[in-house]
């Protein structure tokens, strides 16, 4: 019994020499370096094989780490904000091409818009041709060259009420069926007020010379018309036309117009050297294009 009682508080002594006290087991405090940056969290260094390459860095150094990070890759901050200074660096022309682009495309538009507003002020309009009659004297098919005159009324209107009319030049043709020219013809200049009409006389005459002779063929042709009661002849114009404004608001504009005036009979009837127009009521003006 007394052993018993006196072996016990060896085994007291015992456990309280060998249990080791909370403030032991945790040792001396860790002490951990300076830093100029916020604290990471630390993760346990990787494995990485001594020549290894990551996205064009070199090896890790020993121990997988850089320096004091505990990463075993480099920061990324100085890549990507490399790349971003590059970013700011821009052309120098940049700036100035676009201001200069868009004030191009400003002026453009300002350009397109006061013609627009010109135009519609304006409303410019074509000149109006119209056949009022036509003689034919000396008409013979059978002379060789083929002599002919016409005798022609032309009536011209400005149809146009802010732009008077400047007739720089016309070139009269007289042609065949729409087939062939038999006789040509210059006409001076002349000068038209806005809303304003004129007539003039237009006189073609052809056989005066072998070099603008008509071919034989189509004087047969017009004879075998002729004997039949009528000829159909086309006059045709090239107009070299300007329109100008006496206002404020400056318009000038130069044309070349093509006058076509078709469907002009002329019956012969018993004389077979003189022939006139054939009448119609209400004839179409001549078709003007541009």
């Amino acid at each position: 019994m007394a052993s018993d009682h006196a072996g016990k508080p060896n085994e007291q002594t015992t456990d309280k020499n060998t249990t080791p006290t909370s403030q032991q087991q945790q040792g001396p405090p860790i002490q951990w370096p300076p830093q100029s940056h916020p604290p990471q969290v630390c993760y346990p260094p990787a494995i990485v094989p001594p020549n290894a390459q990551f996205h064009g860095y070199n090896a890790l150094p020993p121990g997988g780490r850089y320096g004091p990070y505990p990463y075993p890759y480099p920061p990324p901050g100085p890549y990507y904000g490399q790349g971003y200074i590059q970013s700011e660096h821009r052309h120098p022309c940049s700036g100035a091409c676009r201001c200069f682009l868009a004030f191009l495309i400003l002026v453009i538009v300002i350009l397109l818009l006061t013609k627009l507003i010109i135009w519609a002020t304006l409303l410019p309009r074509f000149p109006v041709f119209h056949v009022a009659n036509m003689h034919v004297t000396n008409f013979n098919t059978d002379a060789n060259p083929f002599t002919a005159r016409w005798e022609t009324e032309i009536r011209i209107e400005n149809p146009n009420t802010k732009l008077y009319l400047y007739v720089d030049g016309m070139e009269v043709f007289m042609n065949y069926n729409d087939k062939y020219d038999v006789g040509t013809t210059w006409i001076n200049p002349m000068f038209m007020e806005s809303k304003n009409k004129t007539s003039m006389q237009v006189v073609i005459n052809t056989g005066k010379s072998a070099h603008h002779a008509v071919p034989i063929w189509i004087a047969q042709d017009m004879g075998k018309d002729q004997k039949n009661g009528g000829v159909n002849f086309v006059l045709k114009i090239k107009v070299w036309v300007t329109l100008k404004s006496g206002m404020w608001l400056w318009f000038r504009r130069s044309l070349m117009l093509n006058v076509e005036c078709d469907d002009l009979k002329v019956n012969f009837g018993n004389s077979s050297r003189e022939g006139t127009l054939e009448y119609i009521k209400d004839r179409e003006d001549c078709y003007v294009s541009a």
